[in-house]
């Protein structure tokens, strides 16, 4: 679901550092922060590179086998240790202005494109630093070929189960997962962009976090609207 922009927001050019951060509903810190590279920047859509071996701070990181039982009692956000991660493989994040959910672009090690993502998350809002979102549990994996299916499911009913979301944000958030899967099937905006086709400029090596990265810009009253 689609709202409004927002004004007065900062524009980057290519090449600009950019800071992706996931803020916690519970109290607003950060849980994941990430230096990605600014692609290109418009009214319409913020797109993002991440490479391989760029660093980044996440403080949720549970076992796949003990995160739907660790939902219900999570450590909160301001009380957990950061720890330490890498990105794998380059991906591309395209950030939808106003839309409940981003489009990753994955790669594999040779650079040749292997599957779109679709996270669930409110609609960005910017910051000094980059932006700033929510991530909302349900996810969308798709092959290059757009096969689909949906991913931590389980997750996102036992968040409604414990009082987390409620019905009307499980149905939106779930909405959201639904025109996600239906422009990809369709390859409307932003499928039809040939993303898959970009590559980075040999120049453009990966970023690092800056000091001040935790800094609180107010933009979880924002997210949670």
């Amino acid at each position: 679901m689609k709202t409004a922009m927002r004004a007065n927001m900062p524009q980057w050019q290519p090449g600009d550092t950019v800071i992706i951060r996931n803020i916690a509903r519970s109290d607003g810190t950060v849980t994941t922060a990430m230096p990605a590279i600014a692609i290109s920047d418009t009214p319409e859509l913020l797109a993002l590179y991440v490479p391989a071996g760029t660093p980044y701070k996440n403080n949720w990181v549970v076992p796949l086998a003990t995160r739907v039982d660790s939902v219900a009692n999570v450590i909160p956000s301001a009380q957990r240790i950061y720890h330490d991660r890498l990105m794998q493989n380059d991906s591309i994040r395209l950030y939808l202005t106003g839309f409940g959910f981003s489009v990753g672009l994955s790669f594999d090690a040779s650079g040749s494109f292997t599957g779109w993502y679709g996270n669930m998350e409110a609609p960005f809002v910017r910051t000094p630093l980059g932006i700033d979102t929510h991530d909302l549990a349900l996810d969308v994996v798709a092959t290059a070929e757009g096969q689909w299916r949906w991913k931590d499911e389980d997750e996102f009913r036992r968040r409604l189960e414990v009082g987390i979301d409620s019905p009307l944000q499980h149905e939106r958030i779930r909405q959201a997962g639904w025109e996600f899967i239906e422009r990809l099937e369709q390859m409307r905006w932003p499928f039809n962009g040939g993303w898959q086709h970009w590559r980075a400029p040999l120049d453009w090596q990966r970023r690092l976090l800056p000091q001040g990265w935790t800094a609180d810009y107010g933009t979880h009253s924002k997210l949670l609207q």
